[in-house]
């Protein structure tokens, strides 16, 4: 039985156990964390594969029994690999077992020795990088492509590498041979070591999860796993790579299976019933008409904000930096106001009422979040929108329907301002008590998107459609414009999706699109809000729908108020007349 050793001791790069890790941080992010289900497929042909690490400074029995040790060179904030280190890794090798080093992408990285291993081997200090094309000419990337080397079994079937952050190798001698290049600087290469054998790679990051599935990633490393261990590459034309780039599936944290979220505890839920004695003396007294003198109600919203109890305060500032695996903030039992009117008929005319509680919470918790605005075409410009059923509109794709559900869909997707937060409150319940606002996380959905997909996913191919309310037809898909479905930080992305109006370019990016749609369809957790609920969604890392309901339209319908922002006001500073919050950009539609 193989057996591999992960050392964990010099490089915080790992974990093992799929399913576990801190929630706070992105699991993601470890190398080979998914490398447990890794050895599964391996096992189809080299044999059950055991996988264990080390947690403590080596001695020289913690190596006995490793057929493969898998080091991440460490970080200078990480212990240093010593002399003594080398000696045990010199050892290693001598005894006729197998290394395989991977460079980190941290800047400042310690300098590791990898000559006194392999005479003629070094570590590059600086990463490969190229200079993007107009018109961002004066920039760097550092995630490359590299030609694989023919003529080393490691590269067999392989012609294209993607490394994300990779550093050069420096190669002289015959001691080891070269595996992929990138303009002339060696990226990979592989020797054979005392009685055994070393694969060197300049970035270990193309074995980690958000890059696995590109180019030829997969099969570089089952080739380079299976090389290590019997100086062979994977069998030619097995089903292995397609396994793990089409089929596998690699869990990286569990999730509650509770679809109420108001039932899961945790950070996404905050009652402010016990405060609500405070809350209303904090919402007592008058107040600037919403409508009439917008700005200064916006500046009196933001400074009774102030006044809350820090507990809440403290779940909306936490959200606003860290988010959570659900992609939205419930906050239940706001007091609601006093003598209101029926569900207005018209959901784009403002309603007068005698308070204005709903108003005020939606003002000051974006106070918190950010620089709500509004959309000149949606609901007449109104900040405060009111989101509620109409005859006209009960089974067309807009918020005021009833009949059909409102599928999942980032919010106004096709804009390029769209929000970064949308907020929800509760002025009325649906007269049956079963309306659903529905959400799905991209952190939840990962796990259930293939390698290949997830990939497909990242490249601009997806055409997505302009809302009805926008001007656009019901229903026409792929008017508006091309993006990526996934961008940001590869290991923890944001989502831009709208299940009914966004299309794939290519067969792969529709296939990648219909297995989206299964994923957050699998993912879904949900909230019957109630008189006084407030929930806020993360438009960026979260889809968002609505379940159908009966509507009788008696002025006793569901009533909801919603106020979208950004985080910065800046980028449609130029859409928005003067110093006003109406966003005015037109769709040829």
């Amino acid at each position: 039985m193989p057996d591999i050793v992960l050392d964990r001791f010099h490089s915080s790069a790992w974990h093992i156990a799929p399913g576990g890790g801190d929630a706070s941080a992105a699991p993601e992010e470890k190398y080979l964390g998914h490398l447990a289900d890794l050895a599964e497929v391996l096992g189809e042909h080299l044999g059950d594969v055991a996988i264990r690490s080390i947690d403590a400074g080596w001695e020289e029995e913690t190596l006995d029994g490793a057929d493969l040790l898998v080091l991440t060179l460490p970080t200078a904030d990480e212990p240093p690999l010593t002399a003594k280190d080398v000696a045990l890794l010199r050892e290693h090798l001598a005894a006729g077992r197998n290394l395989l080093v991977l460079g980190a992408s941290a800047i400042g990285t310690a300098p590791f020795p990898l000559s006194d291993l392999v005479p003629g081997l070094s570590l590059d200090a600086d990463f490969v990088a190229v200079r993007q094309a107009p018109p961002a000419g004066h920039l760097l990337t550092y995630s490359v492509s590299a030609d694989a080397l023919p003529g080393h079994p490691v590269t067999e079937g392989v012609e294209e590498l993607y490394f994300h952050r990779a550093r050069g190798l420096a190669v002289s001698g015959a001691a080891v041979t070269g595996l992929a290049v990138r303009d002339g600087r060696v990226l990979a290469a592989a020797g054979d070591a005392g009685a055994g054998r070393i694969v060197v790679v300049g970035g270990g990051e193309l074995f980690a999860l958000p890059f696995l599935g590109r180019a030829d990633n997969a099969r570089f490393l089952l080739n380079t796993l299976t090389w290590l261990f019997n100086g062979q590459c994977a069998p030619s034309g097995s089903e292995l790579v397609k396994t793990v780039t089409h089929e596998r599936f690699f869990e990286v944290r569990s999730f509650s299976d509770e679809e109420d979220l108001a039932n899961v505890e945790g950070p996404h839920v905050v009652d402010a019933r016990p405060y609500r004695s405070l809350l209303e003396r904090i919402a007592g007294g008058a107040l600037p008409d919403p409508y009439r003198d917008q700005a200064a109600f916006l500046v009196e919203a933001e400074l009774r904000f102030d006044e809350i109890p820090r507990a809440i305060r403290e779940a909306v500032t936490t959200f606003r930096h860290r988010s959570n695996d659900y992609e939205g903030l419930l906050v239940r039992g706001l007091p609601v106001d006093a003598a209101l009117p029926e569900t207005p008929a018209d959901p784009g005319l403002r309603v007068d009422k005698p308070t204005w509680l709903s108003e005020l919470w939606l003002a000051g918790f974006a106070s918190a979040l950010g620089f709500p605005l509004a959309y000149m075409q949606e609901k007449q410009g109104l900040l405060f929108q009111n989101v509620a059923p109409t005859p006209h509109n009960a089974v067309n794709l807009s918020s005021e329907s009833s009949a059909i559900l409102l599928d999942f869909h980032t919010e106004t997707a096709f804009h390029p301002h769209m929000p970064d937060f949308l907020m929800l409150h509760c002025l009325r319940s649906d007269h049956d008590g079963i309306a659903k606002t529905i959400l799905a996380s991209v952190r939840m959905a990962l796990p259930h998107l293939s390698l290949a997909d997830r990939c497909e996913l990242f490249l601009p191919q997806f055409r997505t459609g302009v809302d009805y309310s926008f001007g656009s037809a019901n229903g026409v898909q792929g008017n508006g414009p091309t993006l990526p479905v996934l961008y940001g930080n590869p290991y923890d992305p944001y989502m831009t999706f709208d299940l009914d109006l966004m299309v794939g370019e290519t067969p792969h990016a529709q296939q990648a699109l219909e297995a989206l749609r299964s994923a957050v369809n699998k993912v879904q957790r949900w909230v019957r809000l109630q008189p006084g609920d407030l929930l806020i969604v993360n438009n960026r890392r979260a889809v968002h729908a609505r379940s159908e309901f009966s509507a009788r339209f008696d002025g006793r319908d569901r009533w909801l108020q919603r106020v979208c922002l950004v985080s910065d006001p800046v980028p449609s500073a130029a859409d928005r007349r003067g110093s006003g919050r109406v966003v005015e950009t037109a769709f040829a539609v």
